[in-house]
């Protein structure tokens, strides 16, 4: 167990001084082999058969498809439905953030890909509307995670992997959270917006819109009767014919899962292929070039993500061997035997590692770690999984490795530090609960996959 200890410190140690996370993994798997003097043979099968797994065809199937629907400008169309759905509510704009997230989500799978999409275009437009550029980039980072918990879902593929659980069960066990998420953070917008918005910029910039249409239109259109002169159903079903296209992807995946027609592999070699056809034909954004930009941007990314996954489960391999799970276990065991006590320290122990952990690493470490003492309790691998879900969300605005944080303080100009104040109040009173909903609340994560798919988790 010493071993493990030290290895472990080792690698967190690499990371930290820069070394990249799969160098860093074998490094410490070397190690441990090299201490304990086991052959080092098995690492090189171990790493190989770490992707064989059809399953994790669905990752670069579902990250393309993302990359391309990004390019074919789909995150403009369907922020201009969401803008319109909302319209109604009081502070409207900033409540698109979430819902955008929860439909860009719907297409990529991706926090990461939602949060990047939507910071180019939700940032300037906010801003120019007199929004304060803080509270936009802390709302940006916090609701990006409904960009994974709207499945298709990377995260619930991987955990798919480790856990060997059902990945159509996994998608449709993130819906209901997912969408109190994003309903939670809509609420919480309505609560504060008045603090972050200066309503006279907004009106101001309204009529200046309007006053270019009109120029455009003739001298007898006045401005005044531009400014909100479309209704709300018209402005609806305006933008939801434009986003319709980019609507029924997820419909098409969905059905062909969990009709049998297609497996989530294939569901995501669908996607890519409408998504394609969707940029040349329908919105005609995507041209020989930038189809090309995306197959190599996809390429890269996906070639970086995919050497980590052998590298972490060579090591992950290690700590099962050695006991490490069970040892866990047992400790849990004997500090207390009660049930409520034990979940709250997964889901401290879930919250901690998010702080430290990217997402993918998390889950490949972490889960086979946790099953042994989720068994214990009786606590279903689905639950786990969204326990695991949320808790990575949070871990992606809280320090040190924040990186919805990073990536939205780089499009916004917007240090961290100051993002800090508007984020406190989500992560308080939207995270958290969530966190706890989905923790003491079984059936919020498995009523749905239960009743579509007949199956007891």
């Amino acid at each position: 167990m010493t071993e493990i200890i030290v290895c472990s410190l080792f690698i967190i140690a690499l990371i930290v001084f820069g070394k990249t996370v799969s160098s860093s993994f074998l490094f410490g798997a070397l190690l441990y082999l090299i201490w304990t003097g086991q052959p080092m043979g098995s690492v090189a099968s171990t790493a190989f058969y770490a992707l064989e797994r059809s399953t994790l065809l669905a990752i670069p199937l579902f990250m393309l498809a993302g990359g391309l629907m990004e390019a074919a400008g789909i995150a403009e169309q369907l922020i201009n439905f969401c803008a319109a759905l909302l319209r109604k509510l009081k502070g409207s704009l900033g409540a698109t953030i979430p819902l955008a997230s929860m439909f860009f989500g719907a297409i990529t799978g991706s926090g990461t890909a939602t949060v990047s999409a939507l910071s180019t275009i939700m940032l300037p437009r906010l801003t120019k509307m007199g929004w304060d550029k803080r509270y936009t980039a802390a709302l940006l980072a916090a609701a990006a995670p409904l960009g994974y918990m709207i499945p298709p879902n990377m995260n619930a593929i991987l955990f798919s992997v480790v856990a060997d659980v059902s990945v159509s069960a996994l998608f449709l066990a993130t819906v209901i959270p997912g969408i109190l998420w994003g309903a939670g953070y809509i609420i919480m917008n309505g609560l504060v917006y008045k603090k972050w918005h200066n309503p006279e910029i907004e009106h101001q910039t309204l009529v200046e819109e309007a006053k270019e249409r009109a120029q455009k239109l003739g001298n007898d259109v006045s401005a005044e009767s531009l400014v909100d002169n479309e209704s709300y159903l018209q402005g609806v079903w305006r933008t939801f014919k434009s986003a319709l296209p980019a609507l029924i992807m997820p419909l098409i995946i969905f059905g062909g899962i969990y009709s049998g027609l297609f497996s989530p592999a294939e569901a995501g070699a669908v996607s890519g292929i409408y998504a394609l056809l969707v940029g040349i034909i329908i919105y005609k954004r995507i041209k020989l070039k930038n189809g090309i930009q995306v197959f190599t941007k996809n390429g890269f990314s996906l070639g970086g993500f995919m050497f980590i996954i052998p590298m972490v489960h060579v090591f992950s391999r290690y700590l099962v061997l050695a006991g490490v799970p069970q040892a866990i276990a047992r400790g849990i065991g004997t500090v207390t035997d009660n049930r409520i006590i034990i979940i709250l320290l997964i889901d401290l122990v879930l919250i901690i590692a998010g702080f430290f952990l990217d997402a993918g690493v998390l889950i490949l470490i972490v889960t086979p770690m946790l099953i042994p003492t989720a068994q214990m309790i009786g606590l279903s691998m689905t639950q786990l999984a969204v326990m695991m879900f949320v808790c990575v969300g949070i871990g992606t605005v809280t320090p040190p490795m924040a990186m919805n944080l990073f990536i939205t303080s780089k499009a916004s100009g917007v240090s961290i530090a100051s993002m800090i104040k508007p984020l406190i109040p989500m992560l308080v009173f939207v995270c958290i609960p969530i966190l706890l909903f989905v923790t003491f609340v079984p059936a919020a994560s498995l009523w749905l996959p239960q009743a579509v798919m007949g199956i007891k988790l």
